[in-house]
């Protein structure tokens, strides 16, 4: 093993971090990015719901474009929220439930009075590349949640994207399931073992969260600027 003077790295140094759901919420986002102060080695991982209830969804999506264009191995998942997005665009029943119940106006805001005319084409090219899983040699990355006794290839886009955390039973891999989607109201990750929330609801008032999966270690920002850490 070479020493980090040499630019090369052990696995032990290589890192997998996982980042919750974002809601629009930039500050705490770009506090968090500065805190786990990510290198090309590591492995970075966004659960999805960028958009909704923060006041700038519009800026989250240009710096995690802005990521994207770094030397760094980041994979970016899609959630629930990037689907109702989607479908208000195309559809005005949709766009009115998006408005009314999902955190719709925040997002519209935040591109501007022209509404989704002012939506860039890169915003929607990023959205509609955002994967639906990423599966690791002991891990599942997944938005929302997995049916226990169906392969990862198999699942149900509702069941990725949709299905809230509740108390799943271990999947049928062997791997533990990292999600988002799930708001915990205690702003704390849920920890069953076999599977991990990491929504600390910071679109409400709680915070955002980023895991190192390895080491079962955290840090956690929020608007008021705080930074705290612990492990799951």
């Amino acid at each position: 093993m070479l020493s980090k003077n040499n630019l090369v790295y052990s696995q032990r140094d290589m890192r997998t971090l996982a980042i919750g759901d974002i809601h629009g919420c930039l500050e705490p986002l770009k506090n968090l990015w500065k805190t786990i102060d990510p290198k090309p080695e590591d492995r970075i991982i966004f659960m999805g719901d960028y958009v909704d209830r923060g006041p700038e969804c519009k800026g989250v999506i240009d710096y995690l474009i802005e990521l994207q264009r770094q030397d760094l191995n980041i994979t970016f998942l899609s959630g629930n929220h990037e689907e109702k997005f989607f479908l208000s665009e195309m559809d005005l029943t949709d766009r009115d439930h998006w408005l009314r119940v999902w955190g719709g106006p925040e997002t519209l805001d935040s591109y501007g009075p022209g509404g989704f005319d002012d939506i860039p084409a890169s915003h929607w090219e990023f959205l509609r590349k955002c994967r639906p899983y990423l599966e690791t040699d002991s891990h599942i990355f997944v938005h929302a949640n997995l049916e226990h006794d169906v392969p990862i290839d198999q699942q149900l886009p509702f069941t990725i994207i949709h299905k809230k955390f509740g108390e799943p039973k271990p999947h049928m891999s062997g791997k533990v399931m990292v999600c988002g989607h799930t708001a915990q109201k205690s702003h704390v990750p849920a920890n069953l073992g076999h599977a991990i929330c990491i929504d600390t609801d910071v679109g409400r008032g709680g915070y955002l969260t980023c895991l190192h999966v390895e080491t079962g270690e955290y840090w956690q920002t929020n608007f008021d600027g705080d930074l705290r850490q612990d492990k799951i």
